[in-house]
């Protein structure tokens, strides 16, 4: 799959294209949502999420 940006509050609803309404979502989550807000889709803030780390370097298979 490939990484799509969405607006936390959508465009339509006057949400602005800046990095605190964006997120990185997958196009599934991306057009399924629609112009629903998240408590009209009933999802939880992303941004919200505690950050993860992991050893994991990327696709070249490196560890730490």
């Amino acid at each position: 799959m490939v990484a799509n940006y969405d607006h936390v509050l959508p465009w339509s609803k006057g949400g602005e294209t800046t990095l605190g309404n964006m997120v990185i979502t997958c196009p599934p989550c991306n057009y399924g949502r629609g112009e629903w807000t998240l408590a009209e889709a009933h999802l939880n803030d992303p941004r919200l999420r505690p950050i993860s780390s992991t050893d994991w370097m990327g696709l070249d298979g490196a560890f730490q």
